[in-house]
């Protein structure tokens, strides 16, 4: 399955899906929305060269739904399985194994920073409700 972008916005800065993109995974799916927007795949500009850029056709799927979970963090599904998904999706679209690692284990290593701040604003937003 392709994901269906929009461009980056005039900066560069983000992407959206124009149609709503589907993942199966573990028995598991779900459904980012159409206008669902993103930066792609958060490679630090100084690992592009050994990994891939924000919009790299192997990266852009991968990061739509690895990215939709952890804004998100939709019941049942976990940090770890985002970012397995994230790595089944890179190899399936072609990334090279070295690459898809390096770009699994950036994800294993500091994504719980961004999965942090999302649940806080998240439980912020329902006292706000």
């Amino acid at each position: 399955m392709v994901v269906d972008i929009y461009l980056p916005d005039k900066d560069g800065n983000f992407i959206r899906t124009r149609f709503p993109a589907k993942f199966t995974f573990r028995k598991k799916s779900l459904v980012v929305p159409a206008g669902f927007k993103w930066d792609g795949a958060s490679v630090p500009r100084v690992f592009r060269p050994s990994v891939f850029s924000p919009i790299d056709p192997e990266a852009v799927r991968g990061s739509c739904g690895h990215d939709w979970i952890y804004e998100t963090q939709p019941e049942g599904w976990t940090r770890a399985e985002a970012d397995l998904l994230f790595l089944c999706c890179l190899l399936e679209d072609g990334a090279p194994v070295r690459k898809a690692l390096k770009a699994y284990i950036g994800v294993r290593l500091f994504g719980w920073i961004a999965w942090r701040q999302n649940k806080e604003l998240a439980e912020l937003n329902k006292l706000g409700d």
